[in-house]
């Protein structure tokens, strides 16, 4: 993941608020389009410019040659507004952040993130590195718009059971259940990576607590009933794998 900053010339000062209008929907598009990552922007307006700075997968991540229709609208109608085509700084990696994956082709994927992370929710399974979404055909109206806004509830849910006050219970239970409308929604998206990838995509099932270690080495895959404890746990993460169902889970955290 890079941090970059993005120089928009004030061309010609003419409607401002369509000015502010443009800016905010490339920067959107991008976001939708999986080019840039997070949901906060940090954008500065000067005299003869905006400023914005984001984080990317790539160096190239905003290229012109990983726009969808959206983002290449916005980047060519910037000249109607009175402003210029941005100009891009890499100004380094994120220190912290995860590889991108450099596998030539992916077994499956894993469908993963936490409330900590700013990084693509899409994993490879063989080697747990990033995908940036732009790699992928698209899986909602020419973006990933589905990807992202489970990303997004998943984010929070997991956020409310970190934070153990307002809403804990209901998140643990929207993170861990079968038939929560997260994991519903997730399993969704799943679907679509699959269907426009030919590929399975794995959903993760968080397990925060258990009755013992014991107890959790003979859990059953929630869907069907199956084995699906792994000798070794996939990634370093992953106590659970089944095949069948697509499904990944972890002995209890307070077990470990």
């Amino acid at each position: 993941m890079y941090v970059i900053e993005v120089k928009i010339p004030i061309e010609k000062k003419l409607d401002s608020d369509k000015q502010d209008h443009m800016v905010h929907g490339l920067l959107g598009a991008w976001r939708n389009n999986g080019q840039i990552l997070g949901k906060e922007f940090l954008v500065a307006k000067k005299k003869d410019s905006f400023l914005a700075y984001v984080n990317t997968p790539e160096k190239s991540s905003l290229s012109p040659k990983n726009h969808n229709k959206y983002s290449r609208k916005y980047y060519n109608d910037l000249i109607s507004v009175g402003l210029k085509k941005p100009y891009i700084n890499v100004l380094g990696k994120e220190p912290e952040c995860s590889k991108v994956c450099k596998c030539k082709k992916q077994d499956f994927y894993i469908l993963f993130t936490t409330f900590l992370s700013s990084e693509t929710p899409l994993r490879c399974g063989d080697c747990f590195g990033t995908i940036p979404l732009y790699k992928l055909p698209k899986t909602y109206d020419d973006e990933y718009c589905n990807i992202i806004s489970w990303e997004s509830d998943y984010q929070s849910c997991d956020t409310l059971q970190m934070n153990c006050k307002v809403g804990e219970r209901f998140a643990i239970n929207q993170l861990s259940n079968l038939d929560s409308p997260l994991t519903k929604s997730g399993l969704e998206v799943c679907k679509s990576i699959k269907k426009v990838t030919g590929k399975k995509t794995y959903y993760y099932l968080y397990k925060g607590s258990s009755k013992s270690h014991q107890f959790e080495l003979s859990r059953k895959c929630p869907s069907c009933g199956g084995n699906w404890h792994q000798k070794q746990p996939a990634h370093g993460i992953f106590d659970f794998m089944c095949k069948r169902c697509n499904l990944l889970s972890n002995v209890a955290w307070d077990c470990i």
